[in-house]
């Protein structure tokens, strides 16, 4: 099963879907596709354009991104699809 996955950055700095950060979390969650949104609409954007690429499961987690301490992920996965 194809799994995508939403950061939502809530707080801090930048994060962009070609960072190791990024890449950390594809691994962590078991990903093959990842986005990264700044607002609620950024997230409905990236739940379509994985949709349209194949992805059976979208998780979306929110993050806060630091730059001394890197990126944190703030409560549990939400699962959006599948």
């Amino acid at each position: 099963m194809k799994r995508g996955l939403i950061v939502y950055v809530t707080g801090g700095g930048e994060l962009h879907e070609d960072s190791w950060g990024s890449y950390a979390c594809m691994d962590r969650f078991g990903a093959q596709a990842i986005g990264v949104a700044r607002s609620e609409f950024e997230i409905a954007e990236n739940w379509w354009r994985m949709i349209t690429r194949g992805m059976q499961e979208i998780v979306c987690v929110r993050a806060q991104v630091d730059s001394e301490r890197g990126m944190s992920i703030i409560g549990a996965p939400l699962r959006l699809c599948g």
